[in-house]
């Protein structure tokens, strides 16, 4: 049977009358969703932020080591546990939801284009306490958006990485990074002490993030049954919009925007809007967001399908739809791969305009496609 036939027979109840063509409409049971979210609670979300407290926990300790016996080996130390804790990060960006929208740990750990300024005086200044808000969140809180801008995952980058190198105790000025934005003997200790006051703070925002699922988040979303999610397809919806979500950022925000500054003849600017262009880890982030869509729609992080997954339930009903989502989720993935590396010297290149398209594309079939079949279908 052809994969069209399949999908027709999906939607329809086939015959071999020719007397009665079926006309019988897919009905998915809000029920069905159930075994589907508690694995992609179980098996995704709690994992991924287990994981990454771990290794930001790691990080932590290589900042603290430096700190105690500064060498080029640390600086390495760092950069490697660096990129080691980024994967599990951006591979949570397809549920960013819950508390970490509601603590505001979003911004705290990834805030970005980087302030290097602010950071800047701050190493200088060692006026740690400007890292910190309390209260209540507010995105709209300047306050708390220019603590936001001082700390977090790009920070800890920019003290650590330089051209995509870890850096070294000697460090030589030039006219693009002069003596007070490179280590030096003069700043050392601020330095140090700088990325062990940044790395606690990751720690810090993980380990509330890890205890607010564990302790109540992760069984409303499960139970479903009052606040925000008052059904199975309410939260099945949250999944995927948190999908579409990061498929739009990648393409119209994290390439699109650098790429429509460089092409406007913008591109000081166009470099400075690249994500994580210290490390040159940009495009490596970037797969790992669309990863983070995957594991979300397959119910596991190592890319089997579940059989309690999005994936398996959309073949059941519907495999011609189930082969598209696939079908662009690894398009996506490969067309940010196949942009040259790094992203920062390549910005407005073929593969960079292919991978916005790529992405678009995703968003597209999640929202338009995906999203509007199962909530049609749910009864």
């Amino acid at each position: 049977m052809s994969l069209a036939m399949m999908g027709l027979c999906a939607f329809t109840a086939c015959s071999s009358d020719d007397d009665k063509k079926g006309s019988e409409t897919v009905t998915i049971q809000d029920s069905e969703y159930d075994a589907i979210i508690n694995q992609y609670v179980d098996a995704v979300v709690l994992p991924t932020y287990a994981d990454l407290k771990t290794k930001n926990s790691a990080l932590y300790d290589a900042v603290v080591a430096f700190g105690n016996n500064p060498s080029n080996a640390g600086f390495s130390k760092i950069c490697e546990a660096w990129l080691t804790a980024r994967e599990p990060w951006e591979s949570s960006e397809a549920f960013l939801f819950g508390p970490v929208a509601d603590y505001g740990l979003d911004p705290n750990m990834d805030s970005w284009p980087l302030d290097q300024e602010a950071i800047v005086n701050t190493l200088m200044s060692q006026q740690w306490n400007e890292m910190e808000w309390t209260g209540d969140y507010d995105e709209d809180d300047d306050a708390i958006a220019a603590a936001q801008n001082i700390r977090g995952f790009h920070t800890l980058e920019f003290l650590a990485f330089r051209d995509g190198k870890a850096r070294t105790l000697n460090d030589a000025a030039s006219d693009d990074d002069p003596a007070h934005t490179v280590y030096n003997e003069t700043n050392a200790n601020a330095w140090a002490q700088y990325m062990r006051n940044t790395a606690q703070l990751l720690v810090d925002d993980v380990t509330l993030l890890v205890s607010a699922w564990n302790n109540g988040y992760a069984a409303a979303f499960k139970s479903h049954n009052g606040g925000d999610f008052t059904s199975g397809l309410s939260c099945i919806e949250q999944i995927i919009d948190g999908c579409v979500d990061i498929a739009g950022e990648v393409g119209e925000a994290k390439i699109g925007e650098p790429y429509d500054l460089y092409v406007s003849g913008k591109t000081t600017e166009a470099l400075y809007a690249v994500e994580s262009w210290y490390s040159w880890h940009s495009r490596d982030d970037y797969t790992n967001n669309i990863l983070s869509i995957r594991n979300a729609y397959f119910g596991s992080r190592d890319g089997s399908i579940n059989a309690n997954s999005l994936s398996k339930l959309v073949a059941k009903y519907n495999p011609e739809l189930d082969v598209r989502v696939k079908a662009s989720i690894n398009a996506a993935a490969n067309a940010i791969q196949a942009i040259p590396q790094p992203f920062r010297n390549n910005i407005n290149s073929v593969e960079a305009a292919d991978a916005m398209d790529a992405c678009a594309e995703l968003a597209d079939v999640l929202e338009n496609e995906l999203k509007p079949f199962l909530v049609n279908a749910t009864k």
